[in-house]
């Protein structure tokens, strides 16, 4: 008769930082430079490397960062679900995720100098950021309709990039 031995661990609680660090350490290690790396490398360590910001976010009014919180939430949820289709290829989700992505990024530049403009509160680099963000969302869709892997990742690596300037340029705690 056989004997199973059944070896039982203590659950462990690992903190979300620390599974974070790893991660981007994990990264960091793959970043080297080698003659076989994929071209997407570059991006893939330039948007998972800190951002470059000697002093704090630029500042952008009460009612702006509250306005932008809520967009922010939707970009959130939808950049997640566009992860999710790029890891399987699934090129026609791909393409529509990123054409909603470049859709929503829709604040538009005041037309006056009028107070009462939401817009008016947001400083001419945000819409600097927002162009850059819709340009490369619509590259990605154009990518996923070629069907080919490389080109969506390297398009994904380049709004992923774009997203992380901005985030550097106006999020505090980075």
């Amino acid at each position: 008769m056989e004997r199973m031995t059944t070896i039982r661990l203590a659950p462990r609680s690992i903190p979300h930082h620390f599974i974070a660090g790893s991660l981007l350490l994990a990264l960091a290690a793959c970043a080297g430079s080698s003659r076989s790396e994929p071209p997407q490398q570059r991006q893939l360590t330039s948007a998972v490397s800190p951002p470059a910001r000697l002093g704090p976010p630029e500042y952008l009014p009460n009612m702006a960062r509250t306005v932008l919180k809520t967009r922010m939430v939707n970009h959130a949820r939808d950049m997640g679900e566009l992860v999710s289709a790029i890891m399987v290829l699934d090129y026609q989700s791909i393409g529509l995720r990123a054409g909603r992505l470049a859709d929503d990024a829709s604040w538009s530049r005041p037309l006056s100098g009028d107070a009462t403009e939401l817009n008016s509160l947001l400083p001419e680099k945000f819409f600097v950021h927002q162009d850059e963000l819709r340009k490369n969302a619509r590259a990605l869709s154009t990518a996923a309709a070629s069907s080919k892997a490389i080109a969506v990742a390297d398009a994904y690596g380049r709004l992923a990039e774009s997203c992380v300037h901005c985030h550097a340029t106006y999020r505090t705690g980075q």
